[in-house]
């Protein structure tokens, strides 16, 4: 039954893991490894411990099944000839070897090689070598030396997260009824990329019963960076929403959170916003982080880095309320804020603008509320502007009185 099911699959993984024409590795590549899956027939090309390249393989079908264990190759060939088991025929390179052009040997009598049947790939069909597509298996060829260490696992589940952050999850057939799979085994793989609260057991069982065959993407993960400095924890995007670590954000900040486990809500200093539970922690939305703490949030797609600046605003030294936004790609406070720091006043003018000392504010409307932009400052009010990049505050001087000099 488990070879019949490989077979229906096998022409959308034929496809699937093709590699991208034209695509070479580097011969220079250190430490190469092998990592080969029964389950999920694919081969695994390593480099200092790095996945490289997934490439498609046909594996030993269940009478004549593949070995496990650990190998490492230790011969290589070009224009192998093949020896028929048991027939004492003997096969020279060409169109009719089903060895291909290329055999590098793991055990005796067993080898990573080529075909000349191409549409195999993906099945469990050899007497248990493992074949490749021609233009794959040559191209491994040439960064394999003799000596690299082949791993051969049966592990029905893989986890995944590339480089851009990409959690996925793959559910493989019981290709030879060895082992049937389970949740906690699905938790447990995932809790070894320290995400095993990323799904529910209903989704997860829900996984295992569709056995994909495949990487099925299910989150995404992304670094967050706050005030300059990298979390541990980090955020990740379930169905379309980005989610932040409620308490490490909120301490990075030095900001008094208060989280409500009974209603799932999360009270800040000016509002509360409503949040959700993963695994044991407690998380909200990016957007309603960025009602709850203020500042700026910037997603960075090239390093997968959600940033999160928060600026402490001072006048003469002393903390003034208000919080910071970013206008036209410049740091700006609130009017208002700035108004009462100075004991002066902001008047609306009768075309609706505000007016201090009868000169017109350049005023943005942020969410509503009118900002200034910190260039604008000194000109407006007349205070001194210092921004603190390392310590991410702006310190506002009032009144500033200019030193002149002594003729």
């Amino acid at each position: 039954m488990a070879y019949l099911r490989v077979a229906a699959l096998a022409a959308l993984l034929i496809f699937t893991f093709l590699p991208p024409a034209g695509a070479r590795l580097n011969p220079d590549l250190a430490a190469p490894s092998l990592v080969l899956n029964l389950p999920s027939r694919t081969l695994e090309f390593f480099a200092n411990g790095t996945l490289v390249k997934t490439y498609p393989i046909a594996i030993g079908k269940p009478s004549t099944p593949s070995p496990l264990g650990e190998f490492y190759i230790f011969e290589k060939e070009v224009d192998p000839w093949w020896f028929p088991p048991r027939t004492g025929e003997v096969v020279p390179s060409g169109p009719h070897n089903p060895l291909g052009y290329r055999w590098m040997g793991f055990a005796p009598q067993y080898g990573i090689h080529g075909t000349n049947a191409p549409w195999a790939i993906g099945l469990a069909v050899s007497n248990g070598c493992i074949r490749m597509h021609e233009a794959d298996v040559e191209e491994l060829y040439e960064v394999v030396p003799v000596g690299t260490p082949v791993r051969i696992t049966y592990e029905r589940v893989k986890v995944r997260v590339d480089g851009t952050g990409e959690v996925s999850l793959g559910i493989h057939p019981d290709i030879y009824g060895r082992h049937e799979l389970t949740a906690g085994e699905v938790r447990a793989a995932l809790a070894a990329r320290g995400l095993g609260w990323l799904l529910t057991d209903g989704e997860i069982a829900a996984l295992i019963a569709a056995e994909a065959d495949r990487q099925v993407a299910v989150a995404r993960v992304h670094k967050v960076r706050v005030n300059g400095r990298t979390l541990v924890e980090r955020a990740v995007t379930l169905k379309g929403v980005m989610y932040v670590p409620l308490a490490p954000v909120a301490a990075a900040l030095g900001a008094g959170v208060a989280w409500d486990g009974d209603t799932r809500q999360a009270r800040g200093a000016k509002r509360t916003v409503a949040g959700t539970v993963l695994g044991d922690r407690a998380y909200v939305a990016a957007g309603d982080a960025h009602a709850l703490f203020g500042g700026q949030q910037v997603f960075r797609e090239e390093d997968n880095v959600l940033a999160i600046d928060v600026v402490a605003l001072f006048v003469n030294g002393r903390p003034l309320k208000g919080e910071v936004e970013v206008v036209d790609g410049i740091l700006a406070v609130t009017v208002a804020s700035v108004a009462e720091a100075t004991g002066q006043t902001a008047a609306r003018g009768t075309d609706g603008a505000l007016y201090v000392r009868g000169t017109k504010v350049p005023a943005a409307l942020v969410g509503g509320t009118p900002y200034i932009q910190l260039t604008k400052v000194y000109d407006i009010f007349g205070a001194y502007v210092y921004w603190n990049q390392e310590a991410r505050t702006i310190e506002l001087t009032y009144p500033f009185i200019e030193q002149g000099g002594s003729d």
